[in-house]
């Protein structure tokens, strides 16, 4: 099977018109671009986010927790394309561009293990539902479970104010089991991203729609 393709880009997140491998992409540090989305909604009063567990086959973060969706654009994609076509496949949702709120770009620069690092520039979204989802069909191979957390409880967690929250996590058969996690269990970063996320979702949740920016 062929090697994915992305587009290199170049310090600011332009591209330079040249192409490399996913694993030599990994494998050098050349910068590319992901689309990045967290799904949220209210219930009870209450603003909840769904978080998917990175499949344990993954070479980079095995077994670790997420953004709901992420995933590589591909050579020629941008958010507008990449972005339904990968919540499709890793959570089998159909939904349209415009229902995603922007949050803006993210510079990611990360080394998971001698030659596997991440260099993105990463675009970031919101996904509002008025309800969670009934049915989500996972990818396999992608995305072993969701965890669903409630965003006042998460925001705690990633101040540090406290060192562990609860959530519901599913897994691919629908089973439901309720879990206690920490910031060790989530993919590490150094920029407080999860944080700043789910203080741009409790915001978004609450009414507010202007100035909403990672």
């Amino acid at each position: 099977m062929a090697t994915e393709q992305f587009d290199v880009l170049d310090s600011t997140g332009r591209k330079t018109g040249t192409l490399v491998g996913r694993d030599d992409a990994h494998a050098a540090g050349v910068w590319h671009g992901a689309f990045h989305c967290l799904v949220i909604y209210g219930r009870g009063g209450r603003g909840y986010a769904l978080f998917q567990k990175r499949a344990k086959e993954k070479v980079i973060a095995a077994g670790k927790f997420d953004v709901s969706v992420g995933g590589h654009y591909s050579a020629g994609e941008d958010a507008r394309s990449a972005g339904p076509r990968e919540i499709s496949e890793e959570l089998g949702l159909t939904i349209a561009f415009p229902d995603l709120v922007p949050l803006g770009r993210r510079v990611f620069d990360y080394s998971f293990a001698p030659a596997v690092s991440e260099h993105e520039f990463q675009d970031i979204f919101l996904l509002p539902l008025e309800k969670r989802p009934g049915t989500l069909v996972l990818q396999a191979g992608e995305v072993d479970a969701v965890l669903e957390m409630e965003i006042g409880q998460g925001a705690e967690l990633f101040s540090g104010t406290i060192a562990s929250a609860t959530g519901r996590l599913t897994g691919t058969n629908g089973a439901e089991t309720t879990v206690s996690v920490t910031i060790a269990d989530f993919v590490p970063c150094e920029d407080r991203y999860y944080r700043r996320l789910l203080q741009c979702a409790r915001r978004y949740l609450q009414g507010e729609r202007e100035a909403l920016a990672i």
